[in-house]
């Protein structure tokens, strides 16, 4: 069994608020665990409203399988326009 852990940053745009940034942050959140089933969290407090950073897991018993959605998960955050992807780590165990 292989587990793959990543750690995501982002800067957001269109964030001029709390309110902004929820919305940007629950979207992405509730998007990737649909699409790729995996795990996700929000790990920071939210103090600052312009940047968010996430915590994502999966499993699998093949470690090519992880690997490439690891890097489908690297190609949507790089993707979208509404925000500037800071860091993308990931590692497989």
């Amino acid at each position: 069994m292989y587990i793959g852990v990543g750690y995501v940053r982002i800067k957001i745009y269109e964030a001029y608020s709390r309110k902004d940034r929820r919305q940007i942050v629950t979207s992405i959140v509730a998007r990737l665990r649909h699409k790729y089933n995996i795990s996700i969290a929000v790990l920071d407090k939210g103090d600052v409203w312009n940047i968010a950073e996430f915590g994502i897991a999966a499993v699998s018993s093949s470690k090519s399988v992880i690997d490439g959605q690891m890097d489908k998960i690297e190609t949507y955050f790089l993707e979208d326009f509404r925000y500037e992807v800071l860091v993308f780590e990931y590692e497989i165990d």
